[in-house]
């Protein structure tokens, strides 16, 4: 069993180092699955926190490492499925946030335990040779017979996309929301407007967000409506590390919200907020 991967092009570390710590802020423990053609991490909900949302990330490996090399166990088998903290993985990249990082190799491989090791290095014009800076992350190694228990999760049959603009002004909607009401109503209608609506005892608080780019899916033209945990939501949103600003919110009709930001055309990072009961 082995992997290795490079990646070399500062923005791409970037990119993949903000992923990571984006995950890292939403729980202790994430999986890190290694296919062939892509890598997937994924943080469940946390079991102690009712809070924390369903997210994950998936990753097309021809987008960020021009060397992407795996030998699993056996020739029958199409993936490595790794268990690790989120937290530890996020300071072993936090050093590509850094100038003068060239390059930086992911290695799978076994010290006195089964690690992740980061290898970054440093190119400086003030010494001749680079160096390296080496953090060894431990994982579980999960066997293919437990794989069922961590699969990629499935992306809802919405009714309804919508393309939003602006994270920045939900995020900062939402954190305000969630001190109103312990539920959220997200209303979608196919001429492009948004509504996130919080009700309470002595109030409802509606915001309208118009104009926006309207991907219709299936079913008919009356829009669709979901009620989502406020926690949840503000969760996702307080925890996000990536600087772009253009979300897609599609609706499952009283179902889920799958909130989707696409860092690269094949590079997503994906949440899915369940629908509570109202």
């Amino acid at each position: 069993m082995k992997f290795r991967a490079l990646m070399q092009d500062p923005m791409y570390m970037r990119e993949f180092q903000a992923i990571v710590a984006t995950l890292a802020k939403l729980a202790k423990e994430c999986i890190m699955i290694l296919g062939e053609r892509q890598m997937h991490f994924i943080v469940n909900e946390d079991q102690s926190s009712t809070s924390s949302p369903l997210v994950w990330a998936s990753i097309a490996a021809e987008e960020y490492f021009p060397e992407y090399r795996l030998e699993t166990a056996r020739p029958d088998q199409d993936y490595i499925v790794l268990s690790m903290s989120s937290a530890n993985l996020s300071r072993a990249l936090s050093v590509l946030r850094g100038g003068g990082i060239s390059s930086c190799k992911l290695k799978l491989q076994r010290i006195q335990f089964p690690c992740i090791s980061v290898i970054a290095t440093v190119s400086s014009s003030a010494v001749t040779e680079d160096r390296e800076v080496v953090h060894d992350v431990p994982v579980s190694i999960i066997p293919a017979s437990d794989w069922s228990a961590y699969v990629v999760p499935r992306v809802p049959n919405s009714q309804l996309a919508l393309c939003l603009p602006s994270v920045r002004l939900l995020r900062s909607l939402i954190d305000k929301l969630k001190n109103i009401s312990p539920s959220l109503e997200f209303q979608a209608s196919y001429d492009g407007e948004l509504s996130v609506i919080a009700t309470s005892e002595m109030s409802t608080v509606t915001s309208r967000f118009q104009r926006l780019v309207p991907r219709s899916l299936t079913g008919s033209e009356e829009g669709a409506s979901c009620s989502v945990d406020s926690r949840k939501a503000s969760a996702f949103f307080g925890a996000l590390q990536l600087p772009n600003e253009e979300m897609t919110i599609a609706i499952e009709r009283e179902q889920s919200i799958h909130l989707q930001i696409y860092v690269r055309q094949d590079v997503v990072l994906h949440s899915i907020l369940p629908a509570v009961c109202m």
